[in-house]
């Protein structure tokens, strides 16, 4: 099955969906997860465009519901390509939301809560690690201004660990450490980052372009 391995989704956003025969039938325009046992999963990714209309009118759906294709039927990511293992016409009917999924387009517009039930900004991107695990891409608020203070280069993403994630409700995503814990973690990874920047130049794409956030340290009252 399909591994979302060292894949960003503003990079995959957009670009061209092409069956087993080569054919454009799509394009990507959004990632579809699934939370279930405080993890953040991702299912299947959603198609726009293309021949979207002739589709959806072939599987009997209403113009304006997207479908989402399962990861099953995902042959590879690959020059700016996503490949399926499938011809057009044996795609089966998109599967559809159920309870506690979401669309990456959805998720981006909960606020970010802190322990202390502040609105610390939101998602704006993700990441999938080499082992297939999501980094949520955060901004906004908080994260915008401790970045500047501190002199993350606006080129370097700000990665949070689901790890950090402890409920995601309709309204919310709530994590489990304060804007302190944070703040702290933040500056000694940074720190670190920088170190290693000064051993290696940075390529195009490379692990350097991300500022990954390890788990704070315990709080202190």
């Amino acid at each position: 099955m399909f591994k979302a391995a060292n894949i960003k989704f503003s990079e995959m956003k957009n670009k061209d969906i092409l069956d087993n025969k080569g054919q454009k039938i799509g394009r990507v325009i959004d990632f579809h997860f699934l939370y279930e046992g405080g993890k953040v999963n991702l299912k299947s990714i959603v198609m726009g465009g293309g021949r979207i209309e002739e589709f959806l009118e072939s599987v009997g759906l209403r113009a304006d519901i997207d479908p989402f294709f399962p990861l099953e039927v995902i042959d590879r990511f690959e020059n700016n390509q996503l490949h399926l293992k499938v011809e057009y016409e044996k795609l089966t009917k998109p599967v559809e939301l159920g309870p506690n999924e979401m669309r990456l387009s959805t998720l981006s517009k909960r606020k970010i809560i802190d322990l202390d039930n502040n609105n610390i900004g939101n998602i704006i991107d993700v990441v999938f690690d080499e082992k297939g695990s999501p980094w949520f891409v955060v901004g906004g608020g908080f994260f915008e201004e401790f970045s500047e203070r501190i002199g993350i280069r606006p080129d370097i993403d700000l990665l949070v660990p689901q790890t950090y994630v402890t409920n995601i409700t309709e309204e919310a995503i709530n994590i489990k450490y304060s804007k302190m814990q944070l703040s702290t973690t933040a500056e000694a990874d940074w720190e670190a980052h920088k170190r290693e920047l000064t051993k290696e130049p940075v390529q195009v794409g490379s692990s350097h372009q991300f500022l990954w956030l390890s788990e704070p340290p315990a709080r202190r009252y």
